[in-house]
């Protein structure tokens, strides 16, 4: 009994420190979690093809002109208003500032063009004319809003979208006189025994001037 007892006496020293180590453990790792600050993460890094292009990179003239290209050849050839249908990639730009294109009007005007129907605009006065075929061209008028013609009407809207537009027309620069070059004194010219006579000259008919369209 004596070895019983003696067992039984230091069994309490040997797992008081188990136990206090199984109490202890739980609160230092909160001590530590409160004392130390949260681990940092890195940023991964992207390689300059996987990098967001930014949107608000200035371009130069010659990206801006290009852009103005490929959004023209985006944009449809033929733009509806009204009851018509214009050609709007075919505009020709005169030397007299005038613009002409191809126009179909009527129900088909989803259809192919038959008729070689042209109009001309002139955005300086806001005027237009139309040429059916061989005919001569109409006089120049304002164009019809939707109310006032039920066949032209929506000529309004094509003009103010293509004058609103459209590119100035550049201005013809005078050409610069030839550069002189210093020479030394002119020869003197033996006068002539009789004098010369003045060849006259008939002026040249003038032609009619061509008619605007």
């Amino acid at each position: 009994m004596r070895g019983v007892g003696f067992h039984l006496a230091w069994w309490p020293l040997l797992i008081a420190p188990l136990l206090s180590q199984a109490l202890l453990s739980p609160l230092q790792a909160q001590t530590k979690s409160q004392t130390e600050p949260p681990a940092v993460s890195q940023p991964t890094a992207t390689s300059p093809a996987e990098a967001p292009a930014t949107q608000n990179q200035e371009l130069s003239e010659k990206e801006k002109t290009l852009l103005q290209k490929i959004n023209a050849l985006k944009a449809p050839r033929w733009r509806s208003f009204g009851a018509c249908r214009y050609d709007w990639s075919g505009w020709k730009l005169l030397s007299s500032g005038v613009r002409t294109t191809a126009v179909n009007c009527g129900p088909d005007t989803n259809a192919n063009p038959t008729t070689s129907e042209q109009v001309a605009v002139h955005c300086d006065t806001l005027k237009l004319s139309i040429q059916n075929g061989d005919q001569a061209w109409s006089s120049w008028r304002l164009p019809y809003a939707a109310n006032e013609s039920k066949e032209r009407g929506g000529e309004d809207l094509m003009v103010a979208s293509l004058c609103a537009n459209a590119k100035p027309i550049p201005k013809t620069q005078p050409a610069a006189p030839p550069a002189v070059s210093p020479t030394g004194k002119p020869a003197a010219t033996k006068p002539t025994s009789t004098p010369a006579t003045k060849k006259t000259t008939t002026a040249p008919a003038q032609k009619p001037p061509t008619a605007k369209p």
